[in-house]
């Protein structure tokens, strides 16, 4: 478990990029976005403090991880507004694939998301797994992927940047249960910028084992 301070402010710059909007504009989304980032940074920075501790060479790569399947399910629009849909709650399901190589430590990773009404969003980004223990994980990300309304909630554009954090148990072969929170917004590069937030239950399985390998 190595974390550098190169990484954390890689993190950081992205999230400044992302809640960058139009002049003089403060989204309801850019806040939950806000508090995404600081929690982020603040699981990096824990994980640093710890990897010093125990003294642990801060410029090795990543472990290797096996190719990963996660399934989620949970609920859309957790996070009521002002918005005429702003109390809406939709079914929302995930399929991710989380792949087995790394970009240092990073996880690349690529997924849909699926309501039942109809709305579906796209991306690929990446994921950063913080060790806690032997078993305890949090893991932040940042995507970037395209959003198809349905007869879902309008996002106020096709672009449409997802962050968040998930918290894990790691089971004996690489299974992983956790609970997950994202957030979805354009960095207002629509007219609006209503944003969205999920809560949902992951299950990430090994590929091997799916297979029975």
């Amino acid at each position: 478990m190595t974390w550098t301070v190169s990484r954390a402010l890689t993190v950081g710059l992205v999230g400044l990029g992302l809640s960058v909007g139009a002049p003089g504009s403060t989204a309801r989304a850019d806040q939950d976005f806000n508090l995404i980032a600081a929690a982020s940074l603040a699981v990096i920075g824990a994980g640093m403090i710890g990897d010093h501790i125990r003294g642990n060479d801060i410029w090795a790569p990543g472990p290797e991880e096996p190719f990963r399947v996660a399934l989620g399910a949970g609920v859309a629009n957790v996070n009521p507004d002002n918005e005429a849909d702003g109390d809406t709650l939709y079914g929302l399901f995930r399929a991710e694939a989380r792949l087995p190589m790394k970009l240092w430590r990073f996880t690349p990773i690529a997924g849909v998301e699926v309501t039942h009404e109809g709305s579906v969003y796209g991306y690929g980004g990446l994921a950063l797994d913080v060790f806690f223990g032997e078993n305890i994980l949090v893991t932040p990300s940042a995507a970037v992927g395209f959003y198809s309304a349905g007869g879902g909630r309008d996002l106020g554009y096709p672009l449409e940047f997802r962050t968040g954090l998930e918290a894990a148990w790691q089971f004996e072969g690489g299974t992983r249960l956790g609970l997950a929170y994202h957030h979805i917004s354009n960095a207002e590069l629509g007219d609006r910028n209503p944003g969205i937030e999920n809560l949902t239950v992951n299950l990430a399985v090994p590929l091997g084992m799916v297979f029975g390998e």
